[in-house]
């Protein structure tokens, strides 16, 4: 086999570039391979930013380097003039080359190897492991997210959305985070957790808001208030872990007080082990232990207060798994018994739920919830972890969509032609 045949397949160049020569020399200590390629002299020059046909201008600056994959213990460079063309919308411009981005001192499949690295490690690790600086990985993350995202519109044909924040940063700094509920992917990040980011959404959504049949969320007013003017159409369902968290609350504000009632009477035992029992009440009732469900029997004779408060929380649970008809009634009968239950958290709980009782309700009929954006979220404090924190929110939005949109790509030799 010849020596460029075998480089050419080593450096995977593929069949429309052309190895005119190689050199192999140290440099600090490692292997250096240069290789000097050029395109097929049948290649029409193409604009670098916009790939647009374009008549020559001049020979450019000379000859360009761009750090390719390594071979072996080698690191590998890619040499080749960099002549300029006249774009009809960029002007002179550097041409296109088929093995590198436009702007970038890496090729294409250098640049992809190392995003891929960022995305499953964090960007420190894929500067560290191959030899640059982190700015360059940053760089070359950013590149890739923007020509994927020029390859598609993730917000086309949407129909049911769920919307949610994240965290980012200490000191109450969020992103809003869309998905789609039939891909799971996000599908839109932005810095902030306002009206006006949700309004940022609908803005570059424009008029496929129409189409929106389903929007999942918390119960966030600054969530519900834009999509009832942005999409009034769309069915509003409010999450159900949000909802019985709502009553898990109310149940540990009973047990507060009841604990602080037993301590005012000097009961300081008795206090003592009612405020053990507060794992007990909050979790389900199909997930306690024998002895652990003996204890909540034994409430109501010891304090019918907290077992009543138990039995509102365990009822508004089942509630989610009725369905629709029996789940109104249900609703109805809960609403009743929980306003006159002389139990402050859950007379303030049955106000709240009937604020939210339609999109309970939709819910119910629909089994939509945010499930699909608490898995993104769990996906994306992943990332937040292994880059142990980001300072721009940008660079956090570049690696969501990168991973969780699906943008990320591909390793070079699993799409090699």
């Amino acid at each position: 086999m010849r020596v460029k045949t075998l480089l050419i397949s080593l450096c995977g160049l593929g069949r429309h570039v052309v190895l005119e020569s190689w050199t192999l020399w140290h440099r600090g200590g490692r292997p250096c391979l240069e290789v000097t390629v050029r395109h097929r002299a049948r290649r029409r020059a193409r604009c670098g930013q916009c790939g647009a046909i374009s008549p020559g201008y001049d020979q450019g600056g000379g000859l360009r380097r761009w750090r390719h994959i390594d071979v072996g213990f080698a690191t590998c460079e890619l040499v080749a003039a960099a002549p300029r063309v006249d774009c009809p919308t960029h002007g002179p411009i550097v041409a296109e080359h088929a093995w590198a981005r436009h702007d970038s001192a890496f090729t294409r499949a250098f640049e992809d190897v190392v995003v891929h690295h960022a995305i499953v490690a964090n960007k420190q690790a894929a500067a560290d492991r191959y030899g640059i600086s982190w700015r360059a990985v940053n760089n070359a993350c950013v590149r890739v997210a923007e020509e994927a995202l020029g390859r598609v519109d993730l917000l086309d044909g949407l129909v049911a959305i769920a919307i949610d924040e994240v965290k980012y940063k200490k000191g109450h700094k969020y992103l809003t985070v869309v998905c789609d509920h039939f891909t799971g992917q996000v599908i839109w990040a932005a810095k902030g957790r306002s009206k006006a980011t949700v309004g940022l959404f609908f803005d570059a959504l424009g008029d496929r808001a129409a189409d929106l049949g389903f929007v999942t969320a918390d119960g966030a007013e600054w969530i519900r208030l834009v999509v009832a003017d942005r999409a009034p159409d769309a069915v509003v369902c409010i999450d159900t872990f949000h909802v019985v968290s709502w009553a898990t609350d109310a149940v540990d504000q009973v047990r507060r007080v009841e604990w602080n009632t037993l301590r005012d009477a000097g009961a300081a035992d008795a206090a003592k082990e009612f405020k053990g029992l507060r794992w007990v009440l909050l979790r389900n009732w199909e997930n306690l232990r024998g002895n652990q469900k003996t204890v909540i029997r034994s409430l109501e004779q010891a304090n019918r207060r907290m077992f009543r408060a138990w039995q509102l929380k365990e009822e508004l649970r089942d509630i989610f798994a009725l369905p629709l008809l029996a789940a109104r009634r249900a609703i109805d009968d809960w609403l009743a018994w929980a306003s006159r239950s002389k139990l402050a958290p859950f007379v303030k709980l049955a106000r709240t739920i009937r604020h939210y009782r339609t999109s309970i309700e939709a819910t119910i009929e629909w089994q939509l919830t945010n499930g699909i954006a608490e898995s993104n979220n769990a996906s994306i404090a992943r990332i937040r972890t292994n880059a142990r924190g980001f300072h721009d929110p940008e660079a956090f939005i570049t690696m969501i969509m990168l991973d969780r949109a699906n943008l990320g790509p591909d390793l070079p030799w699993a799409t090699a032609s």
